[in-house]
C-alpha cells in the first residue's frame, strides 16, 4: 500500500470527484485542481495551434529548436493545456525544451480515432516546422497510450520518426488483461479496473479493444524511437509498461523503464501536493536533453 502522505496527496488532488458528478464537473475540477501547482518560474504559456489543432505552448527560457508534443491523460474524456500545464511547464524548465499542450477532441462527443487524428496531425506540423530530430511526443495515462499510438499511426502514414518519446504510466491495453489489474486492485488508491473499462467504452464503443491504434501494445512495435516509461509501483497499471517494454524490446528497440516506489498513476502531476513529482519530472528532462 501507498504511504499516508501518498494517499493524501491522491485525496486532495481528486476531492472534486464526487460520485454523482457530470462529466462537465469532472472536467473544470480537473483543471482547477491540477493547475493549482502553478508554472515553474522562467516559463510563459501562450496559447497556440499545431496543425489545425489547438493547445498551449509552455516556453522555458533559453530553449533551442527541440520541442515536446504533450498528449495529456484523462481516461480520453477530460484534461486540457490548463489541468497538465504545471507538469508541462516543469517538464519544459528540465529539458531546456518547448512544450506543447494538445487540446485534442475528447469522448464521448469525439470517439476513436478522433483523439489520434488530432495527436498525428499535430505530429506531422510540428516535425515539418523543427524537423524529425528536433521533436519529442510524449504523455501521460490514456495520453501515454496515445504517444505509442501516434508513432504507430505516423509510422502508416510516412510522417518521419521522432527523436524520442516518454511516457508516464501508460495505458496501452484496452482490454483490462494485465495481471496487475487484478494483484494490485487493492493497492491503487487512484484507478480502478471500472473506471478503465468506463473510458475504453465512451473511447471506442463497441469497437475492437485489441486495435493497435488503439492498444498499441498489440501492435507491430519494431522501428520506435527510443522511449522513457516511468510506471508507480502502485497502479494497477503497472503491468501495461512491463509488457510493452518486454515487447519493445523483443522487437530490437531501446526503451528505459522507470519504477517509481510507492507512487501511484501520473504522480507527476501531482505537483505541489507530492514531493516525489518534480524529480521524476527532472529525470525525464534529463532524458529529453541527453537524446541524439
Amino acid at each position: 500500500m501507498p504511504e499516508q502522505h501518498v494517499i493524501d496527496a491522491v485525496i486532495d488532488a481528486f476531492s472534486f470527484a464526487a460520485p454523482d458528478a457530470t462529466l462537465d464537473q469532472v472536467r473544470d475540477g480537473y483543471d482547477v485542481s491540477m493547475e493549482k501547482a502553478g508554472l515553474a518560474a522562467g516559463v510563459t504559456r501562450t496559447e497556440g495551434i499545431v496543425g489545425d489543432v489547438p493547445g498551449a505552448w509552455f516556453r522555458p527560457t533559453g530553449a533551442g529548436r527541440r520541442a515536446v508534443l504533450y498528449l495529456h491523460g484523462g481516461g480520453f474524456q477530460f484534461g486540457s493545456s490548463r489541468s497538465h500545464g504545471p507538469l508541462a511547464a516543469a517538464l519544459a524548465d528540465a529539458a531546456a525544451v518547448d512544450v506543447f499542450v494538445l487540446d485534442y477532441r475528447r469522448a464521448p462527443e469525439h470517439p476513436f480515432p478522433a483523439a489520434l487524428d488530432d495527436a498525428t496531425a499535430a505530429l506531422r506540423a510540428l516535425i515539418a516546422e523543427r524537423g524529425a530530430d528536433n521533436v519529442v511526443v510524449a504523455g501521460d495515462s490514456a495520453g501515454g497510450g496515445m504517444v505509442l499510438a501516434t508513432l504507430l499511426a505516423a509510422r502508416e502514414s510516412g510522417i518521419a520518426t521522432p527523436l524520442g518519446a516518454v511516457a508516464f504510466s501508460p495505458w496501452v491495453d484496452l482490454t483490462q488483461g494485465a495481471a496487475s489489474i487484478i494483484d494490485r486492485a487493492a493497492r491503487d488508491p487512484l484507478v480502478t479496473k471500472e473506471q478503465l473499462d468506463a473510458n475504453a467504452a465512451a473511447y471506442l464503443g463497441d469497437g475492437d479493444r485489441t486495435n493497435p491504434l488503439a492498444s498499441p501494445l498489440y501492435g507491430d512495435l519494431t522501428g520506435l524511437p527510443p522511449l522513457l516509461v516511468q510506471v508507480g509501483t502502485e497502479e494497477i497499471l503497472f503491468d501495461d509498461t512491463a509488457r510493452l517494454a518486454e515487447k519493445i524490446r523483443a522487437a530490437g528497440g531501446r526503451v528505459e523503464v522507470q519504477v517509481e516506489d510507492g507512487m501511484p498513476h501520473v504522480h507527476q502531476i501531482l505537483l505541489g501536493r507530492l514531493s516525489e513529482a518534480l524529480p521524476s519530472l527532472e529525470r525525464a528532462g534529463t532524458f529529453i536533453r541527453t537524446l541524439d
